[in-house]
């Protein structure tokens, strides 16, 4: 009885609210009645009153696509984080991954964009949650635990958040509040179908279903029912079947959750009304009523009220908005009676009007014209009596006039609703046609719209994510974030939830910093680059690669991003990235085959390397030989000596020997050169001049050494010879 009570004082409060928001709704709807003329100083249109130009529904639209479009435009949610330290990032991306995923799952885009539509249309829109519903994964896999491999499907069964944003006629806050948290709470009613509510009995915590699908209330409907033209004489909790839902978020005296019962209150000397609305303290509660019957009813488990409002127009100490319908009643009334008087005038030029004598027709005649039509007139009527029974007149066109009247009530729409025609699309010949005057057009019906998208940002987007993030810390579990996101995220997620709170980042909604027409962000951000870059004082001190990088987000192209992450790195398409990966590998191949047939290559030089050594050796050997003979021939073919008459056999072995020990001594020299030259190919070229010097001294070391027993030959056959002659040949 106490909350059907305030339901119904706070319903009753909103009547006059209702009946403004039940107006914007026609206008946006294009519903034509019998008075949204009046006010407008113009006479009342008869005949064309069904006809209804849309300025209000396109005014809306151009607002609600320009809102949604800076939301999201770019294909991002409109929130970001951000580490408090970057050692922290990847705490912080965790958060934003888990965030998005949620939001995907509730369809939180489909659901803001709506809400962008009602704050258009009524001005006030309100969400509520977070709520809790089932979700589940399914998996499938290979099982081979039978023997044979079969598909098998498993499931997981986890609790997400949501939000529901409500239709604004359906909701009804406590009158006397500026401020949601500051009232004593709002009802929101809905009409849902007897099985959805006999449905809850299967659930533990709802109680009383069956009293719900059989009590009976008023006879009135819920606010949304009446905007939709279903009006009838239907019961307050009952309408065609449904059942009322009213779902009540606030504040009900402690005594009311105990339960205070008749003996306690005769005990207490309390009547009914004061045994419910006692002056003891108030608990947050969320309660379900069904049917005039209080089916759940549970103490508040969030640390605020679970309802968010938002305004597109702020009105202060109001707790209702003002949208672009409200700001465009006034014009939208000028310009439906202008035009239906505009019809009706161009009719009456166009057709003209006539004066009849009656007397001269039959009184049959009804004076209808269409194609073919005959006259019946009276017999007997001469020609002039004929063409004078129908005088025909022209009537003046005044609708040049009701043109300007038109013309006039849309730049007034323009003025109150801050969407200009160009904003809307529409062209128009006083707008001025170069980019800088458009750009100052632009620039001009943005700020009521950046008005707009702060007001979202700041009282719907911001207190979404921060109940998110706290239920999660509270209730989302590590194992779902595993499933979901996988490993690695799930230890980040661990550590996340033992710390137990989210002062590791900073995040803020982006719908205004997005909202600024791109065209002219691009323009500043171009002249800045001409400005800094340009200049050799500043453009040291400029991030070129973090400027390149907020033009290309700023111009939103729609592709990925040209600009180089890294060093040697570059976003590219993965098509070409993959068939830049087959060439490298191609290249790598080829690198491997050339490498193997430059060895090859070296193989063969050093072996053709040997085999000239080789040669040359064999050939120095040769020559040698071919000199020993040819001194062997000489000396044979060589005359005796004068003063001795024969031979001295003595003096020939001695020769002999003199001639092998030079044979030999150059054996050996051939062989160190050879030694010599092997050494210096595998020595490396910084030494190669000492150890060429070294190696020279060592010849002739050894050169000297060699010497000493062939000048001891030498002596002595001249010793015994006795002749000079011998020696010098020597």
């Amino acid at each position: 009885m106490l909350l059907e009570e305030r339901l119904i004082a706070w319903e009753k409060s909103r009547t006059s609210q209702e009946l403004k928001m039940t107006e914007c709704y026609r206008d946006v709807m294009r519903i034509p009645a019998d008075d949204d003329t009046a006010g407008t100083g113009l006479a009342k249109s008869k005949k064309a009153k069904t006809l209804f130009v849309g300025s209000t529904r396109n005014k809306v639209r151009a607002a609600r696509a320009k809102i949604n479009d800076a939301l999201f435009g770019a294909g991002k949610l409109p929130f970001d984080t951000s580490p408090t330290d970057e050692k922290l990032a990847p705490y912080a991306d965790a958060i934003e991954d888990i965030l998005t995923e949620q939001m995907s799952r509730m369809k939180f885009k489909a659901m803001l964009k709506a809400g962008v539509n009602t704050l258009a249309t009524y001005g006030t829109g309100f969400v509520f949650g977070p709520f809790v519903r089932e979700a589940c994964i399914k998996e499938t896999s290979a099982d081979n635990s039978a023997g044979y491999t079969a598909l098998k499907e498993t499931e997981y069964k986890f609790d997400a958040p949501y939000f529901e944003l409500a239709n604004t006629m359906d909701v009804y806050p406590d009158p006397e509040a500026r401020e949601v948290c500051d009232g004593l709470g709002v009802f929101w009613t809905t009409l849902e179908s007897p099985h959805t509510v006999a449905a809850w009995a299967s659930d533990k915590r709802y109680s009383n279903i069956a009293e719900a699908l059989v009590n009976k209330g008023s006879n009135e409907d819920i606010g949304s029912a009446r905007t939709q033209q279903l009006r009838g004489n239907v019961e307050y909790w009952h309408k065609n079947d449904r059942i009322k839902v009213a779902r009540f978020f606030g504040k009900v005296p402690a005594s009311a959750m105990k339960g205070v019962t008749d003996e306690e209150a005769d005990e207490l000397g309390m009547d009914d009304d004061e045994a419910q609305e006692d002056n003891g303290p108030m608990v947050d509660v969320v309660v379900i009523m069904a049917g005039g019957v209080v089916v759940k009813v549970d103490e508040s488990p969030y640390g605020q009220a679970p309802t968010l409002r938002c305004v597109y127009e702020d009105v202060p100490h109001e707790i209702w908005g003002i949208g672009v319908a409200e700001n465009n009643a006034t014009p939208q009334k000028i310009t439906n009676a202008a035009f239906r008087l505009f019809m009706e005038g161009k009719g009456m030029s166009l057709l003209g009007t006539a004066s009849v004598d009656r007397s001269k027709f039959l009184a049959t005649e009804d004076f209808k014209k269409f194609p073919g039509k005959v006259y019946q007139m009276k017999p007997g009527l001469s020609p002039e009596e004929r063409q004078t029974a129908i005088l025909h007149q022209i009537e003046p066109d005044i609708t040049g006039g009701w043109m300007d009247v038109i013309r006039m009530s849309e730049q007034f729409s323009d003025d109150d609703t801050g969407i200009t025609k160009y904003t809307q699309g529409d062209d128009s010949s006083n707008l001025n046609k170069t980019a800088s005057g458009i750009s100052m057009i632009m620039s001009a019906s943005s700020l009521p719209m950046k008005e707009v998208i702060q007001n979202i940002d700041e009282l719907w987007i911001e207190p979404m994510v921060e109940s998110l993030i706290e239920w999660n810390l509270k209730y989302l579990d590590v194992e779902t974030v595993k499933k979901i996101h996988g490993d690695e995220a799930a230890d980040v997620w661990r550590q996340i939830k033992e710390f137990g709170k989210h002062s590791f980042m900073d995040w803020q909604a982006t719908g205004t910093s997005s909202f600024m027409q791109k065209e002219i962000l691009t323009n500043k951000l171009r002249a800045f680059a001409d400005f800094a870059m340009s200049n050799p004082v500043t453009a040291p001190l400029i991030d070129a690669r973090e400027l390149l990088n907020q033009t290309w987000d700023v111009m939103e192209i729609g592709r990925e991003s040209p600009i180089l992450k890294e060093e040697g790195e570059q976003e590219i398409p993965p098509q070409i990235k993959q068939q830049l990966d087959q060439m490298q590998q191609q290249m790598q191949q080829m690198g491997d085959a050339l490498g193997k047939a430059g060895e090859e290559v070296d193989k063969l030089e050093s072996e053709k390397a040997g085999r000239e050594r080789e040669l040359s050796i064999k050939e120095r050997e040769i020559g040698i030989k071919e000199q020993d003979a040819e001194a062997k021939r000489m000396l044979s073919m060589q005359p005796p000596p004068e003063t001795q008459e024969t031979t001295d056999p003595e003096m020939v072995k001695l020769e002999i020997a003199r001639m092998q020990i030079e044979s030999s001594e150059r054996m050996k020299a051939m062989e160190l050169d050879a030694a010599t030259m092997t050494q210096a190919e595998t020595v490396g070229d910084e030494s190669e001049d000492g150890e060429a010097a070294a190696t020279l001294q060592a010849l002739q070391q050894m050169m000297a050494m060699m010497a000493a027993p062939k000048r001891v030959i030498r002596d002595e056959l001249g010793r015994v010879a006795g002749v000079e002659t011998v020696q010098g040949e020597m």
